[in-house]
């Protein structure tokens, strides 16, 4: 069974924003993203997005490694709508490597949005509940 279909991650660009900083800190989050550009008059819409089975394993490795395991789960459980997850997270943390939940930015948020038919199981498997910071499910 397949953790997830597909993972679309959007933002807004500002004009001050250089579009390839933006791609990489996207990318950062989730690896493999075809771009799309769509321009506006005030600002442009940068979205990504990817079917590869690896696309998730980045914040998998974050989250783990930031030590983040329970937030995370508590992102994960309020962005959770039918079988869509939602995240938003920082831009320029996400440009600097690491995750932050902090949405509070001149810049906007990058939205994640993963699409699952097993959203508990993805759930499970990206930002298991933890005890004393160890994973117990």
């Amino acid at each position: 069974m397949e953790l997830f279909e597909e993972v679309e991650v959007e933002t807004h660009v500002c004009p001050t924003e250089d579009l390839e900083k933006v791609k990489t800190a996207m990318l950062n989050l989730i690896p493999g993203l075809e771009f799309e550009v769509f321009e506006k008059e005030e600002y442009t819409i940068l979205t990504g997005k990817t079917t590869s089975r690896k696309a998730l394993q980045r914040l998998y490795e974050l989250f783990r490694g930031q030590a983040i395991l329970d937030t995370a789960r508590s992102f994960l459980e309020d962005g959770y709508f039918g079988e869509e997850i939602i995240l938003r997270v920082n831009k320029q943390a996400a440009y600097a490597g690491s995750v932050n939940f902090n949405e509070e930015s001149p810049l906007g948020p990058i939205t994640i949005i993963i699409r699952t038919k097993d959203p508990q199981g993805l759930m499970k498997w990206l930002a298991p509940r933890t005890r004393d910071g160890i994973p117990v499910e």
